[in-house]
């Protein structure tokens, strides 16, 4: 199968590089307490860092460099290129212990006269950190430095700042994936397609999918556990969807087959694209001790059903490939328990007297 034909590229210059993300802090690198922060452009005393252990910080791990403000109005400097035909989201997380103004500036050079474009801003409480997310659909052109403001006017004693990221990102944008799906099918008989969609992209997304009917017909949708094509999507989210689909009648066994599941948003600006290749079975192809094996219901619920003659042993598997249950069996039929697994596609081994295996892929609602 053909993964997605959607990627997310990232082309960004900045000093520290971290999984697709850009932390401008700093902070962790070599700072000492009451020292202004290493990397970053300031005066002496109106940015310094400072240090928390663990049992005092928002994230928890052994202890957390930051940069605080003690000074009504300061400015800091780090040079970042921002290029203007490109979209970003800037994160921080910021405290203070009184009300007071945190904005974020670009320009080309790192003093308070040339910060042309004020980027956002935000009123910063008391009390607890908050986490600040803003998205900036246009940079003008010579963007070379970001410059910070912390504004207290005597109402707060320290503004805190950390975790400052810069991330490439459109508004709208995801990607999607296949996982399994029926690779070799008979015409006229149903198959389940798995794959997973993940919003990349700032806004949150309801998203539809549009499977072509070139070759199947008969679609259902599964998305967590719900029937239907459209679904939502939060930012950062990943969503695992099921589509199921019956192989026309009239395909011709040996040609080549596929399914193609585009999705589209509202506004339209943005698709994503999964393919999963399938060969048409000749109905010979198929021993007859194999075709005497049958699992029903597929979509199931709390119990599938498994018939054939002498049949001895029935294994289940996630699509990992981790074998999660297995049953002897002495007779001729199974009632298989479903009830503990989770919505989803799984795999069922059925051995028999007469045949040495038979798999088949089935949807648990």
């Amino acid at each position: 199968m053909k993964k997605l034909i959607l990627t997310l590229c990232i082309c960004f210059m900045a000093a520290y590089a971290f999984a697709g993300s850009i932390l401008i802090e700093g902070f962790e690198y070599a700072n000492h307490d009451l020292v202004k922060p290493i990397g970053w452009i300031c005066d002496d005393d109106s940015w310094l860092c400072g240090y928390l252990e663990k049992d005092h910080n928002r994230i928890p791990h052994s202890g957390n460099w930051y940069a605080f403000s003690n000074a009504d109005d300061s400015w800091m400097f780090m040079q970042v290129y921002l290029i203007s035909s490109l979209q970003y989201r800037f994160n921080c997380w910021a405290i203070s212990d009184g009300d007071c103004q945190l904005e974020f500036w670009a320009g080309p050079t790192p003093n308070i006269n040339a910060m042309h474009t004020q980027l956002f801003s935000a009123s910063i409480g008391s009390g607890f950190y908050e986490k600040i997310s803003e998205y900036i659909e246009t940079i003008p052109e010579g963007c070379e430095y970001i410059g910070i403001r912390a504004i207290t006017n005597g109402n707060a004693t320290h503004l805190t700042i950390d975790d400052i990221e810069v991330d490439q990102v459109q508004q709208y944008e995801f990607m999607a994936e296949p996982i399994t799906g029926d690779s070799a099918m008979y015409p006229g008989t149903q198959g389940i397609f798995h794959f997973t969609v993940q919003n990349i992209g700032y806004d949150a997304l309801d998203i539809t999918m549009h499977p072509s009917d070139e070759f199947f017909t008969g679609f259902t949708g599964l998305v967590d556990g719900i029937s239907g094509m459209t679904f939502h999507a939060e930012p950062n989210e990943i969503v695992e969807v099921s589509i199921t689909a019956t192989l026309r009648p009239e395909v011709e066994p040996g040609t080549t087959a596929w399914l193609d599941i585009p999705m589209t948003i509202p506004c339209n600006c943005n698709t994503a694209l999964v393919t999963f290749w399938v060969t048409p079975l000749e109905l010979e192809q198929a021993s007859e001790n194999t075709m005497d094996i049958h699992v029903f219901p597929n979509p199931a619920t709390d119990f599938v059903t498994i018939e054939s003659e002498g049949l001895q042993q029935v294994d289940v598997f996630d699509v990992t490939g981790r074998m999660i249950k297995s049953v002897s069996v002495v007779g001729n039929a199974l009632q298989l328990d479903l009830t503990s697994l989770k919505p989803g596609v799984y795999f069922i081994s059925a051995k028999a007297c007469s045949t040495s295996s038979f798999v088949k892929s089935i949807l648990k609602m």
